[in-house]
């Protein structure tokens, strides 16, 4: 199949095929050991909440990407987000907390209760720093005693990653992913299997080309696409309300600046900065991000 595969990785939909679907175990595996780096790797897992295109036509809510259990009886839960609002942190933990008690039945005792680990890997900025990956633990502060078996968070953000294709090859199994997560749309099938030839890449690289092959999941994941676009500019009407008029606008320029950043993805151009944008007028920003919305409507037509 030639000409570059078109298909974005990081939305949900396709993410929750790739990584979630049974027989694409290698594919998580791989991931999560990239993160985790436990002393006792993940060997195999069983999926929680397995992908079925069913779900999408039924239009059913689903609360994270992917969970998953290993033979340890560790509990995954993984997921990716295109916009990032500032409670996002909060509902991780929630998410985590969420997963770590439903470990447990009637009449089970809290010894039972095994780790639990929150993967989120971001497309936009949470912390401010230039850190890709970071990991929150439950640890005492003086003396730096874990709680084990309890709750881990990590946080990959893969708007701070910037590897080349030339160089992505000699980097870490993560930074190869963040590559891949990030590009993999922007190459051929055969440009891919070059870059990475593990199997775990290759399996991944097959189940993305092949949506845009289904016509059903083609058309599932073009809405899951546009959706992320009108999630966006519900998050605005909603932090409208109840604002006063100068924290407002701040606010509103801050969301106009992700919708335009997340525009530029879409439409494969150079991301502007949050500073070079910031710099400019309200009315500028809103016409940037009225005119990069137009040019997608004309490409989707």
């Amino acid at each position: 199949m030639s000409g570059n595969i078109g298909i974005r990785p990081w939305v949900d939909f396709a993410f929750r095929k790739i990584f979630g679907k049974p027989g694409n175990d290698i594919c998580l595996i791989s991931l999560l050991n990239s993160v985790l780096r436990l002393p006792c790797p993940i060997q195999s897992v069983e999926y929680q909440n397995p992908f079925s295109l069913k779900d999408y036509f039924d239009d059913k809510l689903v609360c994270v990407d992917v969970k998953a259990r290993d033979a340890l009886g560790r509990i995954f839960v993984v997921e990716i987000q295109v916009v990032v609002h500032t409670s996002f942190a909060k509902r991780a933990v929630f998410y985590a907390c969420s997963a770590y008690t439903d470990q447990l039945g009637r009449g089970q005792g809290y010894g039972e209760l095994k780790a639990t680990f929150c993967l989120c890997l971001l497309m936009r900025t949470l912390w401010d720093d230039s850190q890709l990956h970071h990991q929150y633990r439950l640890v005492e502060r003086t003396t730096g005693g874990l709680i084990e078996d309890s709750i881990e968070i990590h946080t990959i953000e893969l708007s701070k990653y910037n590897g080349s294709a030339e160089g992505v090859q000699f980097g870490t199994e993560l930074q190869k992913w963040c590559y891949w997560i990030k590009n993999a749309h922007r190459h051929t099938v055969e440009d891919l299997g070059e870059l990475f030839p593990g199997l775990e890449f290759l399996q991944a690289t097959s189940e993305l080309s092949g949506i845009r092959a289904i016509t059903e999941e083609k058309e599932m994941y073009d809405s899951r696409e546009k959706a992320l676009l009108d999630y966006e500019s519900n998050l605005i009407d909603a932090r409208q309300e109840g604002r006063q008029e100068g924290r407002q606008e701040g606010e509103l320029i801050g969301m106009e600046i992700g919708r335009i950043q997340l525009l530029q993805e879409l439409l494969d151009l150079p991301l502007q900065n949050r500073e070079e944008l910031a710099a400019m007028l309200l009315e500028e920003i809103v016409g940037l991000r009225k005119t990069l919305q137009t040019m997608l409507r004309d490409r989707n037509a």
